[in-house]
């Protein structure tokens, strides 16, 4: 991680603003963008990723996720980042050429088009996935933002195609789900009828052997966006906790959440939609 200040002494301002970075966020912030709504969803994602860079002072990768924001913004194609752009560690770099390579599968099958703010979160969470190992400091954000990739990327896999019946086949169990928990309004904690039926999500897990319980935490559009993300962040934490002490294994379980940006029901800014204060919870096999 590397890091400067942005403080700039009167005599050699010139000098300084040409070695330290960090100076793309605004413009990116000020960019309007346009196109595509996948386009526009990466915007808003990089934006978020440069901002929260540029909070941590490191200037540089503030300025790599700005300027992938600012060419999303303008409608250019804005690729995954490709795993040589990083100096990754040697034992995760098979991890993320196979994570990526999913995830140009799955947009090269039509995600960005079908589920443009999903498709568009998977390559942010990608970036920012990238962006952690290489500096392999924060196993928490690392774990963050592979989980964050690895639940967009299961919602975004193209549907599978209909093969001719053979004869007299077995039709495949589908799996269960989805399922739906809701939250009262600015609260985190489950109520009654969310644990009768996370209970029911438990065992279904169990009694289906899935490989993943994918849990995304959502909220209505009152209170700030900030505030939101992590409500939303808190209430898929919730079902974890629950799902796990009711027997599910820790690393099966895996949360995301996206705050106000995947309304049940669409509503003004600022109104109350009890629909939309929810986690909804889906199984992979």
């Amino acid at each position: 991680m590397f890091k400067c200040a942005r403080a700039i002494l009167p005599l050699s301002g010139a000098l300084l603003l040409g070695a330290c970075a960090g100076f793309q966020l605004e413009k990116a912030q000020n960019t309007t963008p346009s196109g595509s709504d996948f386009n526009t969803s990466l915007y808003k994602g990089y934006v978020e990723l440069a901002d929260s860079e540029f909070r941590e002072a490191d200037y540089p990768d503030s300025d790599v996720f700005a300027n992938r924001a600012i060419e999303a913004a303008s409608n250019k194609s804005v690729q995954p980042e490709a795993i040589d752009a990083r100096n990754l560690p040697a034992d995760k770099r098979d991890e993320l050429s196979n994570a990526r390579e999913g995830l140009v599968a799955a947009l090269g099958a039509g995600a960005a088009d079908r589920k443009p703010a999903e498709a568009a979160h998977a390559q942010v969470m990608f970036d920012c996935w990238m962006q952690e190992q290489e500096e392999n400091m924060q196993p928490a954000d690392i774990e963050r933002c592979r989980a964050g990739f690895a639940m967009a990327l299961a919602q975004i896999q193209p549907e599978p195609k209909v093969a001719a019946p053979a004869p007299a086949p077995q039709p495949a169990m589908p799996l269960p789900g989805p399922y739906v928990v809701f939250f009262d309004l600015d609260q985190d904690k489950l109520t009654p009828g969310a644990k009768s039926i996370l209970s029911k999500v438990a065992s279904d897990a169990k009694k289906a052997d899935v490989s993943m319980v994918l849990a995304s935490g959502h909220t209505d559009r009152a209170g700030e966006t900030s505030y939101n993300d992590a409500l939303a962040k808190r209430r898929a934490d919730a079902v974890m906790s629950f799902l796990l002490e009711s027997g599910l294994t820790k690393g099966k379980v895996l949360t995301d959440a996206y705050g106000e940006k995947l309304p049940a029901v669409s509503t003004d800014d600022g109104m109350e939609e009890a629909r939309n204060r929810r986690v909804e919870i889906k199984f992979a096999k």
